[in-house]
């Protein structure tokens, strides 16, 4: 076994005998989706000192705000959030030790296109 392996024992029809007691199967199975996950980079999301997971987030006066957010796994470099942001959030990536909350800043999207 790997990271992303997953022993699994199973019951299903066999009518016809094609598996035999001993033998192996390779399956893929797919998991479960969900359709309005936020991801978001794991370098936008910090810890405090109590380990609870903060995001700064601009608002729509593009003012800084801290958010504690709930961070539920890494998908590759990014982190499933659970709960704490919304779809059209802007989260600040870069520059995180320079930022306070309540600071009014320039967004630019990461891309480099002003926002």
């Amino acid at each position: 076994e790997s990271t992303g392996s997953v022993t699994l024992r199973a019951l299903f029809p066999n009518p016809d005998g094609d598996l035999l007691p001993g033998m192996f199967v390779r399956a893929k199975l797919p998991e479960g989706a969900r359709r309005e996950a936020i991801l978001v980079p794991q370098k936008g999301i910090a810890r405090d000192s109590t380990g609870q997971a903060t995001a700064m987030v601009i608002n729509d006066n593009d003012q800084v705000e801290r958010r504690n957010v709930t961070t539920e796994r890494a998908v590759g470099n990014r982190w499933l959030i659970a709960d704490g942001l919304n779809g059209g959030d802007r989260l600040i990536v870069e520059g995180l030790q320079k930022v306070q909350p309540g600071m009014t800043v320039k967004p630019v999207n990461v891309n480099g296109d002003n926002q």
